[in-house]
């Protein structure tokens, strides 16, 4: 449905002040940190975290001389009120100094200064630069984020899935950090298949999204709206990344980490830090880049929200309910997101004691998914949902076969790039069979897709001309 909507907004309250740009300061460490209201603006059952935190030295602590403690990140969490963190060891090229410190202190357990509110939890981040370091060792799939390891160590591939297999063998959760580097509405066509190298492009995550090893995509240091249209177009494919986003503290030029955070849902309401990481696998989750001054409640008819699933045996509607609340004064725009286009939207103004509450209807002839973002005319999103799906006789989400198209181009070029007389062949001079098997799996999954999709697109043409008969 491409028209816009007329959709009802209420809005409570009196005087609004507009939402200072000043999120944070860049102090050396977290224990300096100025304090943010300790309110709670999501449900009880959710839960405020930031996934990608370092300790030490490094990027925002370069000048540094010790890398921050167990206690001095604790008391960091109190700035954004943070429930959870993971502090990530470097398993890769080893930039963020002293790994050798902070490998042993992957357990599986949470640290010991963790209490009831917060958990301090030790993970890691692997990554082999291309562009921008002077390592030896490099590598072009980007960086991987891994929760819930049971131990950490240090080693080298030329691509991500070897990561992805060790992480499954612990138990553990990958997914793929810095999708804000992808250069979506920037490239003439194909517009957004990246064509030159920089330090962190996640250039594998359409692979292993669609051969299933992927849990997660995620925004950190400032993101953007390249990141969200990376994830819309997967989910139009079908696929079900979980939404997170995180700093990469002191990566993020030294802001508070919580600055970009990521809300879970846990539902029975008791957090610990498996639960925790498994929503974001789960994809129930709200993203913030604004830090902990602002949630997003979306509601489908009544009860489903981020990472849940409606079920219509037929074509019908749904009904949609959005909830933007703010502990400060804001104007912004909230938009109804389905299968990557906006639907419904309204400005409205909020206040700490006066939400948006934005309802609509939707009607649905085919599988799709439905999301929640808070605009900023000048920044983008600030505030965004996980997806909600809705699926109707129990068919696909085949949403676009435009998208699974620009997968397999995207795919075909890094199939060309990394062969022998490619601009890249030289990242995988040691592993290229294994990693384009891969990739040539991917592609002839995505150009399934896009048959069942150009099928289904079709399909709805013909009942829609026969309707109009």
């Amino acid at each position: 449905m491409k028209a816009q909507i007329e959709s009802a907004i209420g809005i409570k309250g009196g005087m609004q002040l507009l939402l200072s740009a000043v999120l944070g300061l860049g102090l050396p460490a977290p224990a300096f940190f100025q304090a943010q209201p300790t309110d709670r603006l999501e449900p009880p059952d959710w839960f405020a975290g930031d996934a990608h935190v370092h300790r030490g030295i490094g990027c925002g602590r370069s000048n540094e001389k010790e890398m921050l403690t167990p206690k001095q990140l604790l008391e960091g969490m109190q700035t954004n009120n943070l429930a959870v963190i993971s502090v990530l060891a470097d398993i890769g090229n080893g930039e963020i100094k002293y790994a050798d410190r902070d490998i042993p202190m992957v357990t599986g357990e949470d640290n010991a200064v963790s209490n009831g509110q917060r958990l301090v939890h030790w993970d890691a981040e692997w990554h082999f630069d291309p562009e921008g370091v002077t390592f030896s060792d490099k590598m072009i799939g980007g960086h991987l984020i891994v929760l819930g390891l049971k131990s950490g160590k240090t080693f080298f591939s030329q691509f991500t899935y070897p990561v992805f297999a060790w992480a499954k063998e612990q138990g553990a959760i990958a997914g793929f950090a810095h999708m804000q580097y992808l250069p979506y509405a920037f490239y003439p066509p194909p517009d957004g298949i990246p064509l030159s190298l920089d330090c962190c492009a996640p250039l594998e995550y359409p692979v292993e999204t669609a051969l299933g090893s992927t849990s997660f995509l995620m925004e950190d240091v400032h993101g953007s709206d390249a990141a969200i249209q990376a994830y819309y177009r997967i989910l139009n494919t079908g696929f079900r990344p979980g939404l997170a986003a995180s700093t990469d503290y002191s990566c993020n030029y030294g802001e508070p980490y919580g600055t970009l955070l990521t809300y879970v849902r846990i539902p029975d309401g008791n957090l610990t830090y498996r639960k925790w990481i498994e929503g974001i696998a789960k994809g129930r989750t709200v993203v913030s880049r604004n830090a902990h001054n602002e949630f997003l409640d979306l509601r489908v008819n009544g009860a489903a929200t981020a990472g849940d699933e409606v079920r219509l045996s037929a074509a019908g509607p749904v009904r949609v309910r959005i909830e933007w609340r703010s502990l400060k004064g804001a104007v912004g725009r909230v938009e109804l997101v389905h299968d990557g286009a906006v639907v419904a939207s309204q400005t409205g103004t909020v206040a700490p004691s006066a939400p948006v509450v934005f309802e609509t209807t939707l009607d649905f002839r085919e599988s799709g998914w439905l999301a929640a973002r808070r605009m900023d005319w000048q920044n983008g999103h600030q505030t965004h949902t996980g997806a909600v799906f809705v699926i109707v006789n129990s068919k696909p989400i085949r949403a676009s076969a435009s998208d699974a198209q620009f997968f397999v181009r995207w795919i075909e070029n890094l199939i060309k790039q990394t062969s022998p007389g490619g601009s890249w062949s030289e990242f995988l001079s040691k592993d290229r069979e294994p990693a384009h098997h891969r990739y040539r799996a991917a592609k002839a999954i995505f150009e399934k897709i896009a048959v069942e999709a150009q099928q289904q697109a079709m399909a709805h043409a013909a009942s829609e001309k026969a309707s109009a008969h």
